[in-house]
């Protein structure tokens, strides 16, 4: 009995010994390329333009949809596949996420990949300001109008230009609608008090809630490009297309 009681001893030891050493193999998720999204060279071209060009005042903000997408968002996976190379895309708690810029020639031939059924996975994709409330000026307006036109109208090709709409004006939003715009004159300190744009839609309203005032600044104001916004604590830019 003392014998058999020792042999097992050995035997847990010996696959207590391997258990610690073996090492498995990794647990690999198979993505597919889904080509009934918008071709990657087409997305590639407008961050590419954006990121030469844009003057750092605009980024694109993707999200997963995951009302409308059939998989928890724990389980999806993401990559951009090309015949070149494979880049896995980390998603956020929330659902978003970056997309690379690759070389003109391989993006042609790339896609993005994902565990998710083709056709089931839904991403939005939305321009954004690249800037804090309160780093807005006058200056910072009329930079991002004339950016926005150049991107648009001189840049991308005439088959992009629905991915970057024209740009109308810059949305302030609060829900309190105590906006100011501040500068100096010949030493002096000056302030005005900006309207309510009557109609204008906060772009985060909710369906069936009221939402927050607004008001908008479109570069034409007739006031010193060093003015600048003073803002409610709860204050959001966006842009009005």
């Amino acid at each position: 009995m003392r014998h058999l009681f020792l042999i097992l001893l050995l035997q847990s030891a010996t696959l207590s010994a391997l258990a610690q050493t073996e090492v498995l193999p990794p647990v690999r998720t198979e993505l597919k390329r889904d080509g009934s999204a918008l071709p990657y060279a087409r997305i590639n071209t407008l961050l590419s333009k954006m990121k030469r060009y844009g003057e750092g005042v605009y980024r694109m903000d993707f999200k997963v949809d995951t009302k409308k997408t059939q998989l928890a968002l724990a389980d999806i996976r993401l990559a951009v596949a090309s015949d070149d190379a494979d880049y896995p895309i980390p998603i956020g708690a929330e659902g978003g996420f970056d997309l690379p810029i690759l070389p003109e020639a391989e993006a042609k031939t790339a896609d993005l990949a994902t565990n998710v059924p083709k056709g089931k996975l839904a991403v939005r994709g939305s321009i954004e300001l690249n800037m804090k409330p309160e780093e807005l000026t006058l200056a910072k307006v009329r930079q991002a109008l004339r950016v926005a036109h150049t991107l648009r109208e001189e840049l991308l090709p005439f088959y992009l230009r629905w991915l970057f709409p024209r740009v109308e004006a810059v949305r302030i939003c609060s829900a309190t609608p105590t906006w100011e715009l501040e500068w100096r004159e010949n030493g002096q300190l000056m302030g005005l008090t900006l309207p309510r744009a009557v109609g204008e839609r906060d772009p985060e309203t909710k369906k069936g809630e009221a939402g927050r005032p607004c008001t908008l600044l479109n570069g034409q104001e007739n006031w010193p490009e060093a003015a600048r916004l003073v803002p409610p604590a709860d204050t959001k830019l966006s842009i009005k297309f």
